[in-house]
């Protein structure tokens, strides 16, 4: 398989899981299980301290509800959202219409669209969508934004990391620990969604995030949050 065909794959897998499984998605959400409260919150925080009028750029944006609700009065100049679902994209609309901002949702698979992309940013934002990607392609997306936020820019990830010297597999054998934790899920959706992880999803280290982010042309790297159980952490990249 090809570099081109595991990111399609991935992309259509995430698709699927937005689409097709709902249900999950939105348990996953509603009970905080993968801790998207304290990410946005932290997201929230940043967002905080940038000058009035900061273009925000929404990765992988899903329905845009946690991102309206962390910019929720603030002086945003400009909403900018990319995802791969439309049924996710036709939710967003309604979800970022109070923003007090020109907006925008583009419809399609985000690495694509950021090779192509020529707008500049101030905060370009991606939360557990990245590491889909193995590392070549983490590297090649994270160039491209590193090029959109200038050199005054900020990019924000929450991504799966693993401990230092964990490796992938350890990485898995923790998060199906969390099997107990979950405990509004039926065994069947535990299942789907543990199977779309360990079929789909590229953990890095602390450090090989901050490789990524050098190599991007990123000088600095920061860690804002991490997850209860360490499987999640939200890194600020900047020039």
């Amino acid at each position: 398989m090809t570099a081109a065909t595991k990111i399609e794959v991935a992309a259509n897998s995430s698709a699927r899981l937005f689409q097709d499984m709902w249900g999950i998605y939105r348990k996953v959400v509603d009970y905080n299980y993968l801790n998207h409260r304290e990410a946005y919150a932290a997201l929230r925080e940043v967002l905080r301290h940038q000058r009035p009028g900061f273009t925000f750029l929404d990765i992988a944006c899903g329905d845009a509800s946690f991102s309206a609700a962390a910019l929720a009065g603030l002086p945003a100049g400009r909403y900018i959202g990319i995802d791969l679902s439309q049924p996710a994209l036709d939710d967003a609309a309604a979800n970022i219409a109070a923003l007090p901002c020109p907006s925008e949702l583009r419809h399609g698979n985000f690495v694509e669209w950021l090779s192509a992309c020529e707008a500049s940013v101030d905060v370009a934002w991606i939360g557990l969508s990245l590491h889909h990607l193995p590392f070549e392609r983490k590297l090649e997306a994270m160039q491209h934004l590193r090029r959109l936020v200038g050199p005054s820019g900020t990019l924000l990830v929450y991504e799966n990391t693993r401990r230092t010297s964990e490796s992938r597999a350890g990485w898995m054998k923790r998060w199906d620990r969390q099997r107990k934790h979950f405990s509004a899920f039926s065994g069947l959706e535990w299942l789907l969604l543990t199977t779309h992880v360990h079929s789909m999803d590229y953990p890095e280290t602390a450090s090989d995030w901050q490789e990524l982010g050098h190599q991007a042309g990123f000088a600095r790297m920061r860690e804002h949050y991490r997850s209860t159980f360490d499987l999640f952490r939200l890194f600020s990249f900047s020039a």
